[in-house]
């Protein structure tokens, strides 16, 4: 099988997800045998967690490309195109070479059962490893143990945060879904995690081996403008957003940096750190799309974020519309349940996608407002906005989020 254009490449690769039932860690691992383990060849940092592990990722990039190093970054979902998935020095892969990646990679699609995903891996590790990348950041997709990216064998594992997500296949409890999250631990390289709990903690220990680095705490910040500026290790970092979540993920990429180079795995000096870190933008979270009325996109995708949407929108004294919507397999109850502790204005919508949510039972015991076509909701919110001075948030699923980045764009 060869494709001629990428349209038709990508169609035929997302409806792989329809065809594997049954996902098994051994086909991708079996792949990466049969092809003599290109991912070694690539000088890696594995990021996990539940909620942040773009940011940090992003942060991370920016600050290792400011040292002037080239950096490849492997995410998941994308936000604008497929595209997204691979980036080098933030810029994503063309048409052209995506095609022709894709192409290389059909020969084993049948031969070892390989979904999207883990297609998107291999994909990943060829096209760095033919652009000689200097190092490649690649954020897990799901849990971690039998994440297909856990075929890398990285030079620091970094896991930001344990929450509940995805529990029908991590586990229902705190401490299940950290022990697959810790799975990306291998038996070198450094170890970082943003997480507190003693714990979820103490099962990254066990699984290490050896010290599992902690960010310090940040003590004080304030927000200046559209910036938050807080202290770290002495020294003023300043971050270009006013999402309280972001010092967080900040902070663990300023740490991950600053061990990196304790330890003389990447040399990299503090100026850069700082610089990078002003400099990174990651869109989709808490990402502001218009002034008049202010309108926030944010994908906050499962409790913990929503937790965290929350903190940041507590600092706002005007009055809030949210238009909200999520996937059938979220408890979007609970995270209603929270957003209606910000706001009596919530309005629930759809949007097109296979495992989207309905407006019946997202409203389900809920005091808030309907409307399917989410391109009405966000009208409808833009006006409630305006009328009351106020400002509007759109959050929810990442894949909703990437429909209303693009309809706001265009509108």
């Amino acid at each position: 099988m060869k494709f001629n254009n990428i349209q038709n490449a990508l169609e035929v690769l997302m409806e792989r997800n329809q065809f594997i039932t049954e996902y098994k860690f051994e086909n991708i691992r079996n792949l990466a045998n049969r092809l003599n383990n290109p991912q070694d060849q690539l000088t890696i940092i594995h990021i996990g967690g539940t909620n942040g592990k773009g940011s940090t990722t992003d942060y991370l990039r920016s600050i290792l490309q400011t040292q002037g190093y080239k950096v490849a970054t492997f995410t998941s979902p994308h936000l604008i195109s497929h595209h997204d998935r691979f980036k080098i020095n933030n810029i994503p892969i063309s048409d052209e070479d995506l095609l022709r990646h894709i192409n290389l990679t059909t020969p084993y699609w049948e031969e070892f059962s390989i979904s999207m995903f883990e297609i998107d891996v291999f994909i990943a590790v060829n096209y760095f490893i033919e652009q000689e990348v200097d190092l490649a950041i690649f954020e897990v997709g799901l849990g971690g143990r039998i994440d297909a990216t856990n075929i890398v064998n990285p030079i620091c594992s970094v896991i930001t945060n344990i929450g509940y997500d995805h529990m029908q296949i991590l586990g229902n409890t705190l401490a299940e879904i950290a022990h697959e999250k810790a799975g990306i631990i291998k038996e070198t390289g450094l170890v970082l995690t943003g997480e507190k709990n003693p714990v979820l903690l103490q099962i990254f220990k066990d699984k290490a081996q050896r010290e599992v680095i902690m960010p310090e705490p940040v003590k004080h910040y304030q927000i200046y403008g559209n910036s938050i500026v807080y202290t770290y290790r002495d020294q003023q970092v300043e971050i270009p957003t006013v999402a309280l979540y972001q010092i967080d993920n900040s902070k663990l990429a300023y740490e991950t940096a600053y061990q990196l180079n304790e330890h003389q795995l990447v040399k990299i000096s503090q100026e850069s750190i700082l610089t990078g870190l002003k400099n990174t933008f990651w869109q989709g979270r808490f990402e502001k799309m218009s002034e008049t009325p202010p309108i926030f996109i944010d994908g906050a995708h499962n409790e913990a974020g929503i937790d965290e949407l929350a903190k940041t929108l507590s600092y706002f004294y005007q009055p809030i519309t949210i238009v909200f919507s999520a996937l059938e397999d979220k408890n979007y109850d609970k995270m209603l349940k929270k957003l209606e502790l910000v706001t009596n204005d919530i309005i629930v919508t759809e949007f097109t996608f296979k495992r989207a949510s309905t407006t019946e039972n997202l409203a389900k015991n809920h005091k808030v407002q309907s409307i399917k076509d989410y391109k009405e909701a966000i009208e409808q919110g833009i006006n409630h906005a305006e009328a009351g001075g106020g400002i509007l948030v759109i959050t929810g699923s990442l894949y909703f989020i990437s429909d209303v980045r693009q309809y706001l764009k265009e509108r």
